[in-house]
């Protein structure tokens, strides 16, 4: 049995169509269906069904589904193996961060390179969809990003939601107010916002809390890079910006005001997302296990013997 075929099938599974499938393996529908296909008929039986839009594996799909990834996984972990003996037993991570939480994170990267300094990590900074990217094709093992909006495909690990502050130019508002500003005022200054490079996300979902109260925004411009957004408000453009409050330092801007915000509209969302015939890191897990993130601003004590259940969230 062909493992191609098996990592095909397997996406497919996974996204519920073959078109979709066929876009995160970055590949042309019809070969896709047409390897599908060939999985069929060397197994003598149909693996999907179609109900309404989607397709569904059959009871041998969702078996052959389950054997699949199992196998996928130990190709995986031989792979790994295999690379640190002859690499003199210097095992490799290779890990995504996306900009919107560089902050958050930090703790946890400094917490694992201190506990395991002979693993070799490699980290890929890019934005939240290209990482998703980057997991479907196998270029990373483990992406720290924003949770995605579909996570049908994909094994995620939730962390709570990050508060949302305030960026807001002292040209646009001269004093700090005394109380919380209510989200929906941000729409009476020009605003830059975060965006993804593809597909929706935090732009899209804000756009839409505000045409429900009526309110259209003018967007001067937006980013995927919360750090270049302060970097043009501190500059001196007269605008103000919504960020995940762990991205932000009060203490380091001059030019601009971080104001609290009530209502507080939950959007940042963290994440740890790896795809399912990967093995979740043990020594990431551990860390997490430990009560990850318990201070933002500390790296966490190692705590021995500390045994780590997940399940996948949903």
């Amino acid at each position: 049995m062909d493992l191609k075929r098996l990592r095909y099938f397997c996406r497919v599974v996974e996204q519920g169509s073959v078109s979709r499938a066929a876009k995160v393996l970055n590949m042309a529908q019809p070969p896709l269906s047409k390897r599908i296909q060939e999985l069929e008929d060397e197994l003598k039986a149909p693996l999907f069904i179609r109900k309404g839009n989607r397709i569904e594996p059959t009871e041998a799909g969702f078996f052959l589904y389950r054997k699949a990834c199992e196998i996928l996984r130990q190709v995986e972990d031989t792979t790994r193996e295999t690379m640190a003996i002859a690499q003199k037993n210097n095992p490799k991570l290779h890990l995504g961060i996306t900009h919107l939480f560089q902050s958050y994170f930090r703790s946890l990267l400094l917490a694992f390179c201190e506990r395991n300094p002979d693993i070799e990590v490699s980290i890929s900074v890019t934005d939240s969809s290209h990482l998703e990217d980057l997991l479907n094709d196998g270029t990373i093992d483990l992406a720290l990003i924003q949770r995605p909006y579909r996570d049908e495909g994909y094994d995620v690990v939730s962390f709570d939601p990050i508060k949302p502050v305030a960026v807001i130019s002292k040209k646009c508002l001269p004093y700090i107010p005394d109380t919380p500003v209510n989200y929906i005022t941000l729409a009476s200054f020009p605003l830059i916002l975060l965006h993804r490079a593809k597909d929706s996300g935090i732009y899209e979902k804000l756009l839409d809390l505000f045409r429900k109260t009526g309110v259209t925004p003018e967007v001067l411009m937006h980013i995927s890079q919360p750090g270049m957004i302060i970097d043009w408000l501190e500059s001196g453009l007269a605008a103000a910006t919504l960020l995940p409050s762990s991205e932000v330092d009060a203490t380091c801007l001059r030019h601009c005001h971080v104001v609290d915000i009530f209502p507080s509209p939950q959007l940042f969302y963290p994440a740890m997302v790896k795809m399912p015939a990967t093995n979740w890191i043990p020594e990431v897990m551990e860390i997490i296990a430990a009560g990850y993130p318990c201070n933002m601003n500390t790296v966490i004590p190692y705590v021995k013997e500390r045994e780590v259940s997940l399940t996948r969230d949903k």
